[in-house]
């Protein structure tokens, strides 16, 4: 043994210092910084918890890649072998669809958390901006990754990314059938829900936890705690909710629809877009435009508002009335009858 190491009473190796060598290895002892106590209450856990089912989401979706064929031809009949056939393949997408769903609920409850207390404020305004675009790349990976089942409801989810497309021009160019004629729209989405807005939620991530890192937890003043602890608490938590999780993904596994039908909109989306579904029904297909972009929009602009008691008032009002919305919305569309929203 190296002369900086020893042996303790059990027979494990640590250093000189009294550090057991795989702390010193992996630099555990970097994560007993101090943090407030309060941080380990769980709603401070709710942005750890969504790291924790992308990393969940990550993992599915790699598997579920295997198996896919990205093509208008190939697709319902990959993702219907996958249930079938592919090893616990009915769990694994089953799996993915629930982890979508904790993740739209932890994510809008952490922004909302965030939101009601403020920590958007002076220096936190970039670490808010950082979560408000991860929030934004969610939205569109859930939207995405609807198009991919490619059955009826994914089929419509596609021709409204057609038609939102053409709506907006060159913005939303990247939607249409006539960006290249080199590959499918479909194949061009799959891309997009696999790679390009995976790395950019991991490098928006990496950004977040930086900030907080080094600019703090937003907390009143009072006892503190070590990150390590936080981090011990937080595991416990997210190997808890991953057990909820995968008992749903076995006694209410994901569906999977009938091959599409072309010229008819007769699905409604999954429940955290009936919001913008309800929304259609008022203003047509610009109602999915408008919609996301108002929303985000004001997200971003809440730090620079927020800068006086009056804009504090102005800024809470906006919020409760949006959350309002989207809640009256979604009750609107899941209760009316479904409606042609894009000449289907």
């Amino acid at each position: 043994m190296a002369e900086s190491e020893s042996h303790d009473r059990k027979g494990d190796a640590v250093t000189r210092d009294g550090t057991p060598w795989i702390e010193e290895r992996l630099a555990l002892p970097s994560l007993d910084y101090a943090i407030p106590s309060a941080a380990n209450r769980w709603m401070y856990m709710l942005g750890g918890l969504t790291a924790s089912f992308i990393v969940v989401l990550v993992l599915t979706g790699i598997y579920m890649g295997q198996f896919y064929n990205p093509t208008p031809t190939g697709a319902h009949d990959s993702v219907l072998y996958l249930i079938t056939r592919a090893p616990l393949g009915d769990w694994v997408r089953s799996l993915h669809y629930w982890s979508a769903g904790a993740v739209v609920l932890t994510v809008t409850m952490h922004l909302i958390y965030v939101f009601w207390r403020r920590s958007y404020r002076k220096p936190r305004e970039v670490t808010w901006w950082a979560g408000v675009a991860m929030a934004a790349l969610l939205f569109l990976l859930l939207v995405t990754g609807t198009a991919l089942r490619y059955d009826q409801e994914g089929f419509e989810a596609l021709a409204h990314f057609v038609a939102g497309g053409n709506l907006t021009g060159a913005i939303g160019a990247f939607f249409t059938e006539g960006f290249t004629r080199s590959t499918t729209l479909l194949s061009r989405i799959f891309s997009l829900h696999t790679s390009v807005l995976p790395f950019a939620l991991f490098g928006l991530m990496a950004l977040h936890f930086w900030l907080i890192r080094h600019l703090g937890i937003h907390a009143e003043p009072g006892e503190t705690s070590v990150f390590r602890r936080h981090a011990m608490r937080l595991g416990s938590v997210s190997l808890l909710a991953f057990a909820l999780v995968g008992l749903l993904a076995l006694f209410v596994p994901e569906g999977l629809g009938y091959p599409p039908v072309g010229g008819v909109e007769m699905t409604k989306p999954m429940w955290p877009v009936l919001w913008v579904y309800g929304l259609e029904n008022l203003l047509g297909a610009w109602g999915m435009v408008l919609g996301p972009a108002v929303i985000f929009g004001f997200l971003a602009l809440v730090p620079l508002a927020d800068r006086s008691d009056g804009g504090r008032q102005i800024v809470a009002w906006v919020g409760a009335a949006i959350g309002l919305a989207v809640l009256a919305l979604s009750l609107f569309a899941a209760f009316g009858p479904t409606q042609q929203h894009i000449g289907m």
